[in-house]
């Protein structure tokens, strides 16, 4: 019947062994001295044998005693880790939460953030997972990654979306070529352009294709590249333009590099956290997330 025993038996009997005195061990544990007592004796039937000897008002362990206690310690220092750890997490002393990011986010986002939580929560380990927006959705979904900094495309009942920030497509230029004196600029502007643009499996590049087609636009497409920095280090060398939000160029050293706002109405991407939908956030996710909009507060 030890599956019968329980923490407090451990705890009652503990108090017992150290004071070798029923009546200090019940006021060190704040209880009556018959309720301790009693429950030594449930622990003893339970155990099927005495594990103390009683001589007049003190108390003193019998062989199987000393070996129950032994054990009774760990047991106990256990418990106490495996709480202590809980604790940890829950108060960000230690863990680990893991964050998918796409690729115009990486560098705006997530340098802000870690310096953030670096201060706050030094015993905190973070995982940076640069992917494609449907990529980041489907490691949530799988739960790899504990929530996403990425594009708003509400296509997934698995996920929520939470909404931060939204910006219109810029075209960003080198400030001393064609259009880069320019304060607003419209698409047929860039007829027959030639452009450096992201490849057409990112969905921003769907939403510029789209842009461009609503406008009846039909630049020229130089150069595809799949890394944000990589096109905008080809619009620095090459003066061609890109069609990117502006925001992709915070935390990059391309200093020499414009965005124009488009006079045309266009789609303003949207921008935020992406949250299992299933699951509550863990402490660590939130503390991510609330790092996250204090950094937006400051950029809008």
């Amino acid at each position: 019947m030890t599956e019968a025993v329980e923490v407090r038996h451990l705890r009652y009997f503990l108090a017992v062994a150290q004071t070798e005195n029923f009546t200090r061990a019940a006021e060190r544990l704040q209880i009556s001295q018959p309720s301790i007592s009693q429950q030594i004796t449930q622990l003893e039937r339970l155990l099927g044998t005495p594990l103390f000897r009683r001589i007049g008002k003190r108390v003193f362990l019998t062989e199987a005693g000393v070996a129950f206690r032994a054990r009774a310690e760990m047991v106990l220092r256990k418990l106490e880790e495996a709480c202590s750890s809980v604790n940890d997490v829950g108060t960000l002393l230690s863990g680990r939460v893991d964050i998918g990011v796409i690729p115009a986010l990486h560098v705006p986002w997530i340098p802000a953030v870690l310096e953030s939580l670096a201060r706050d929560f030094p015993g905190l380990t973070v995982g940076v997972h640069e992917a494609a927006s449907s990529d980041v959705e489907s490691e949530i979904e799988a739960g790899r990654v504990d929530l996403g900094f990425g594009l708003m495309t509400r296509a997934s009942p698995s996920i929520r979306y939470e909404r931060l920030a939204s910006e219109p497509f810029s075209l960003i230029v080198p400030a001393k070529g064609r259009f880069g004196k320019s304060t607003r600029i419209a698409l047929r502007e860039i007829q027959n352009e030639r452009l450096v643009l992201l490849p057409q499996s990112f969905d921003m590049r769907g939403a510029a294709d789209a842009m461009l087609m609503q406008a009846g636009v039909h630049p020229r497409i130089a150069f595809e590249i799949d890394s944000i920095d990589s096109t905008l280090a080809a619009v620095a060398r090459t003066g061609m333009p890109t069609l990117l939000p502006a925001m992709v160029l915070r935390g990059r050293s391309f200093s020499h590099l414009r965005a124009i706002p488009i006079r045309d109405r266009t789609r303003r991407m949207e921008f935020g956290i992406l949250w299992p939908a299933a699951a509550a956030p863990d402490p660590a996710a939130l503390e991510v997330a609330k790092a996250l909009k204090g950094l937006i507060k400051t950029l809008i």
